[in-house]
């Protein structure tokens, strides 16, 4: 597996811009949630796939060589 220090500087860069995106994502998620009034159960599942989704590519883009 490739370490992250090995990465490209825009590589890198790249990893962490969508890293921090998908912390904003469920950062807004988590607040709806706690917000009792705008709980939609199927908007959580589907943001929740996607940010898996988009997670495992981002770590498939680490460990590519």
């Amino acid at each position: 597996m490739q370490d992250i220090t090995n990465m490209s500087t825009l590589k890198t860069d790249f990893v962490a811009s969508h890293l921090r995106s998908q912390i904003n994502r469920l950062s807004g998620l988590l607040e709806n949630i706690e917000d009792e009034n705008k709980v939609d159960r199927d908007h959580t599942h589907e943001s929740l796939r996607d940010i898996e989704f988009n997670l495992r590519q981002i770590r498939k883009l680490c460990t590519d060589r």
